[in-house]
């Protein structure tokens, strides 16, 4: 979503990054690669769990979601970005 983040801006869209690791090193990760979102800390995967992203390995997943809470896009790995933008139309 980084090099779409312009398109993203555009239809209103909000990306936050959901990680168990701790501040800093959300810190340096969104430092060095340059996200222009912002990347939560998800202490004991309580919100991994309740999108069923959470284990002794974290699953990246997607998930595009309305602004009544409907969820619209989910998908395992890293899905095309235009994909998902395509899911928030």
């Amino acid at each position: 979503m980084r090099d779409n983040w312009g398109k993203a801006r555009a239809r209103g869209i909000r990306v936050f990054g959901v990680n168990p690791q701790g501040a800093q090193s959300h810190a340096e990760f969104r430092e060095k690669y340059h996200f222009p979102f912002p990347l939560l800390v998800d202490k004991g995967q309580k919100v991994g769990e309740l999108y069923h992203a959470s284990g002794l390995i974290v699953k990246r997943t997607v998930y595009g979601i309305d602004a009544g809470g409907i969820i619209r896009f989910a998908r395992r790995g890293m899905p095309d970005p235009e994909e998902i933008l395509a899911a928030a139309e």
